[in-house]
């Protein structure tokens, strides 16, 4: 049994440590001269406790998903987390605290938790975060600044500008108007970046409402691969899922620019008004970067605002040398951006910014309320949060990326505003801006190694098989990477009856993947059930986590793209062992179940 990455013993009382049930004669008691000191003390401890959580995930053969089954002798799913609940529950039934005795508790979340600091976390589009960047991290919850105004976080709004007006600055956008700001997430970049278009397009909706009886009907453009934040900021918005527009891709998984045409004139000679275009800088699923330059033709013919989803992929196009992975932001012709640093440049959740070409007067105007009780624009230069500099200059380049005020909040559909700039600027200050190339371009060489190793593995097994048995399965690129995601098949053999056509389904893999994903005649749509059994199986192994995707046919009637393993390379400390250890635990699922046939795939 592997105790690397377990809890302390439980004891009998409620599921809490031993430790934890002792904690009344270790609490701390003496009273404390300062929260600072207090602050000191447990800072201290916390920092031993979390260095060794860390330690313990590094280490080899360290768990990636705690195990159920060693905990509760079942599996993990619902009724294991409802034992959890019940662990962790009646917090008001307890009227005094367990003080100190809460580091065992501690202990027993950071052993519960996913372990996203192994080289096996591939899992999700983020993966663990940089050790300075926890320390940012710390450092905005110690300050606890609201950055809705300027008085509550000076310097928590003057960070937020100057790293969004550096990334508006890489990504192409006009340095004397570009402004951005930061929110907990893409979906909420992606979200403001509809409505502030929206509103622009359509003023009148600021006011009535969807329900004023406006004489238009807002559509918005985004990609049959794209995210679903876009279809939730539709609803979100009042414009519904009716008038959200898939465009189709082309065989690589890009928006077809060609049909964005179509669709937009089509929609126009029927009754629609469109306005938002949104385009994607590595999808979700396949890593692809939609063709901006054309895309932007067409937003530009039809006036249309072109938002640019590139929460994964912005820090591979912003960052990456030319050599490894060479994208181009057109300069000047995307009215906004989003770009989320927690996924690929080690910034911990949640850091997403949104870059805005037109500086935030647009965003202002678009969902700004000017409401007194926090921006004091009247004061006639006596509070500081209404100046932009100490001269007042508002004609200077910060009054037009800020639209006139440091007081930002209001370009927001909230109020309160984590200041998470602070913490992007800590790990960008400490590492400098070669760091961030360096983790890009090894995550894209990575990518590239790992499709490699697939099919040097299937080589290596089809000399093997020459001189014996046909081999357990082989492997199967769906497309060659886009930029750092790969997706591929693992296809036991024990998934076909027939050796001929096992043999004749291998030798096809043996090609390189076709340039259209759905062109391809050689899937089988048992390879999907393969896949999730496969991922099922290694769920329980537990040493690496991965994950599975499948693709919706390109046309009503068509046949999809079964399900298949898809590997996000975002930790650029990803080794060649590493990565042949998932292939071998792919095989090793696959082992485990040949002898129940194919009725298990």
């Amino acid at each position: 049994m592997d105790n690397s990455n377990t809890s302390p013993q439980q004891s009998p009382n409620n599921g809490h440590t031993e430790e934890a049930t002792t904690s009344s004669s270790t609490r701390s008691t003496a009273p404390v001269s300062s929260e600072s000191e207090e602050l000191r003390r447990l800072l201290g401890k916390a920092a031993n406790v979390l260095a060794e959580h860390v330690a313990r995930c590094q280490a080899p053969g360290a768990r990636i998903v705690p195990s159920a089954a060693e905990e509760e002798g079942e599996e993990k799913g619902g009724v294991w987390a409802e034992r959890l609940a019940t662990e962790f529950g009646q917090l008001a039934a307890a009227t005094e605290g367990v003080g100190d005795g809460i580091w065992s508790e501690i202990k027993r979340i950071c052993a519960l938790a996913t372990n996203t600091w192994s080289e096996g976390f591939l899992y999700k589009l983020y993966a663990a975060p940089t050790a300075i960047g926890v320390v940012g991290e710390a450092l905005t919850a110690a300050l606890n600044n609201n950055a809705h105004v300027f008085n509550g976080s000076p310097v928590g709004v003057v960070l937020e500008a100057v790293v969004a007006s550096e990334l508006a600055a890489l990504a192409g956008f006009p340095a004397e108007t570009a402004g951005g700001l930061t929110f907990p997430g893409g979906s909420y970049s992606n979200m403001h970046a509809l409505m502030a278009a929206r509103n622009q397009r359509f003023p009148e909706i600021k006011t009535h409402g969807m329900a004023g009886g406006s004489a238009r009907r807002p559509v918005v453009f985004t990609s049959q691969h794209a995210h679903y934040s876009v279809e939730k900021a539709a609803i979100a918005a009042g414009i519904g899922l009716a008038n959200v527009v898939s465009v189709p891709v082309d065989g690589r998984g890009r928006m077809d620019a060609a049909a964005l045409r179509r669709l937009v004139e089509e929609s126009a000679a029927t009754g629609g008004t469109p306005f938002f275009v949104n385009a994607t800088a590595g999808t979700t699923v396949l890593g692809a970067f939609d063709p901006l330059p054309e895309i932007a033709r067409v937003c530009e013919d039809h006036g249309l605002w072109l938002h640019v989803d590139a929460s994964w992929g912005g820090p591979l196009a912003l960052f990456a040398d030319r050599s490894v992975f060479d994208y181009t932001i057109p300069h000047g012709r995307v009215n906004s951006l989003t770009i989320n640093p927690h996924k690929l440049l080690g910034v911990p959740l949640q850091c997403s910014v949104l870059l805005v070409r037109d500086g935030l007067r647009v965003m202002k105007e678009a969902l700004g309320l000017g409401a007194s009780y926090l921006f004091h624009d009247d004061c006639d230069g006596v509070s500081w949060d209404s100046d932009l500099n100490t001269n007042g200059n508002a004609g200077s380049a910060w009054a037009r990326r800020l639209g006139g005020s440091w007081d930002v909040g209001d370009a927001t559909m909230g109020c309160g505003r984590k200041p998470d700039a602070i913490k992007l600027w800590i790990v960008w200050r400490y590492y400098g801006t070669r760091y961030f190339t360096t983790r890009v371009n090894r995550a894209r060489t990575a990518a590239l190694g790992f499709a490699q190793m697939l099919l040097d593995r299937n080589r290596a097994a089809d000399a093997a098989s020459s001189t014996s048995s046909s081999p357990l399965g082989f492997w199967r690129l769906l497309t060659a990477p886009a930029s750092t995601c790969v997706c591929f098949w693992f296809v036991p053999r024990a998934l076909y009856d027939s050796s001929a056509e096992f043999e004749e389904m291998r030798r096809l893999a043996m090609c390189a993947p076709d340039a259209d994903i759905f062109g391809q005649r050689c899937y089988d749509q048992r390879w999907g059930g393969a896949t999730k059994t496969l991922f099922a199986r290694m769920g329980v192994l537990s040493k690496v986590l991965v994950d599975y995707a499948q693709l919706d046919p390109p046309a009503p009637g068509a046949a999809g793209v079964p399900a298949f393993f898809r590997l996000p390379f975002n930790n650029p400390n990803v080794s060649a062992e590493t990565m042949a250890s998932v292939l071998d635990c792919i095989e090793a699922a696959a082992a485990g179940l040949l002898a129940g046939g194919p009725d298990l795939y």
